[in-house]
């Protein structure tokens, strides 16, 4: 079977990247795995090997969904990218105001302070002081809240994402082949086995060693056959009497008396046609025998 995939690869490739998704693969690689137990089993030289082969191939195919074959993942992005003004917030009406008070209470708070000097100013009058610390606090807070607002984006843009994954031809090749390659190694021991099996089997009689009397007994009849002569042939077909009475077994002609053991048909001349054969009185084998109606 490897032997046939490989030969039939590129087809095999082609169909699996044009089905684009696992799911898809799955019916691709079951119309491959019927086309290789069909061709398969008709080189097949026995039916044990054919019913493994369709037994092997059947857990084959219902594996196949089991095949690793993502290949690689594509991340599709859809929407309007922000531009630089976007971005940021940018310029406001409110974030100047901020920008333009936290400078006016910063510039009312230290310029007295660098103007007369730190101690100077706490003894002269120190509820002065401790608001002119309170507005350069003031002030600091207005610049940070102005530059918040700056920097704050106008908008959100939405973006849609579509996630498309492609399987890998090649990669499902390639685990598809290695189970083929053991379904391959499976049937050689079946037919190794099968081969044995009709080497132990050679020179046996139903499962049993062939005897000197059945081995005289065919090559009398091979005899007669190859002799030509009609009474040489009727003298060693007679010994088949003798044969089955040494086995107990007795070969019976039609007579009134066995006409249970024949099946009848019309014939001009009343006769047996086929002898009955029996063992211990009962019957073994119906014979044939003309009614000459």
């Amino acid at each position: 079977m490897t032997e046939i995939l490989e030969k039939d690869k590129e087809n095999l490739l082609t169909g699996i990247a044009g089905a684009g998704s696992a799911e898809a693969a799955v019916p691709v690689l079951e119309k491959e795995v019927d086309k290789l137990l069909l061709m398969h089993n008709d080189a097949a030289e026995s039916d044990a090997e054919r019913d493994a082969a369709a037994h092997i191939m059947q857990a084959v195919r219902l594996s196949l969904p089991m095949i690793d074959s993502i290949g690689y993942t594509k991340v599709w992005e859809r929407g309007k990218n922000r531009s630089p003004e976007e971005e940021g917030g940018g310029l406001s009406v409110t974030s100047i105001i901020m920008l333009l008070g936290g400078v006016v209470l910063i510039v009312y708070g230290l310029f007295p302070l660098i103007m007369t000097g730190l101690d100077q100013t706490r003894s002269d009058d120190m509820a002065a002081f401790v608001v002119k610390c309170g507005s350069i606090l003031m002030g600091m807070i207005f610049l940070y809240l102005s530059g918040s607002v700056y920097g704050r984006p106008k908008s959100r843009a939405k973006k849609e994402y579509q996630v498309e994954m492609r399987v890998d031809p090649e990669r499902i090749f390639r685990c598809f082949r290695s189970v083929i390659i053991s379904v391959d190694q499976s049937l050689d021991e079946v037919r190794l086995a099968e081969k044995q099996s009709r080497r132990e089997q050679a020179g046996l009689i139903d499962g049993r060693a062939a005897t000197g009397p059945e081995l005289d007994l065919f090559s009398d009849l091979l005899a007669a056959s190859y002799s030509g002569d009609p009474e040489y042939a009727l003298e060693k077909i007679e010994a088949i009497k003798y044969y089955l009475h040494k086995q107990q077994i007795e070969v019976v002609d039609y007579s009134p008396e066995t006409k249970d053991w024949f099946d009848l048909m019309p014939g001009k001349k009343k006769g047996t046609i086929r002898p009955a054969m029996t063992a211990n009185g009962a019957l073994l084998r119906k014979g044939l025998a003309s009614s000459g109606k």
